[in-house]
């Protein structure tokens, strides 16, 4: 009995840390909407590589229009490639449990703040290609760096909460009734 008690704890607090409506478990979770988080994960370590080093460039007189262009276009296939993820992801949503739903949301959610901003910085440097460090474009810089930091961070604690739920449940299975 009293492990049961301590599982229910640790349930309970592992519940109580996320968002409401993510703890509702009617539906199995869905193994293929972690696999698309973990397809993701490549795509978003070369975005925030480049966001980073884009980043950089606008600290002082920096490297020319023509080099930020080429990150940002390395930037932008690589956003594209999440998107098509993205799109795979809300393939999924459905048949997904309803935590898994609420992942999907939020996920794609960044994902697409992280484009729309991407495509901010680069109709900003097309029209100045002079000057590529005038604001705002150094703010659409950082924030593509937050936002692509957020998505990463969000799809491993996803990843990380359906795993350690799935243990969980199966300890809670193997207790005595």
């Amino acid at each position: 009995m009293n492990s049961r008690i301590v599982l229910s704890g640790v349930l309970w607090l592992a519940s109580a840390a996320l968002p409401a409506g993510l703890h509702a478990q009617a539906a199995t979770d869905n193994p293929s909407v972690t696999a698309q988080l973990d397809a993701a994960k490549p795509i978003l370590a070369k975005i925030k590589k480049d966001a980073a080093e884009l980043q950089s460039f606008s600290s002082g007189s920096g490297p020319s229009w023509a080099s930020h262009a080429a990150v940002l276009t390395r930037i932008k296939d690589d956003v594209n490639k999440l998107q098509e993820n993205m799109r795979g992801l809300q393939s999924h949503r459905t048949v997904a449990s309803p935590w898994q739903q609420d992942a999907i949301d939020r996920v794609t959610s960044l994902a697409n703040d992280l484009a729309t901003n991407m495509n901010k910085a680069m109709d900003h440097l097309n029209k100045n290609k002079t000057r590529p460090t005038t604001s705002p474009y150094p703010e659409y810089l950082k924030a593509n760096t937050q936002i692509v930091n957020a998505l990463a961070e969000e799809i491993d604690g996803t990843i990380d909460y359906g795993e350690n739920k799935a243990k969980l449940d199966a300890l809670e299975k193997k207790l005595p009734e």
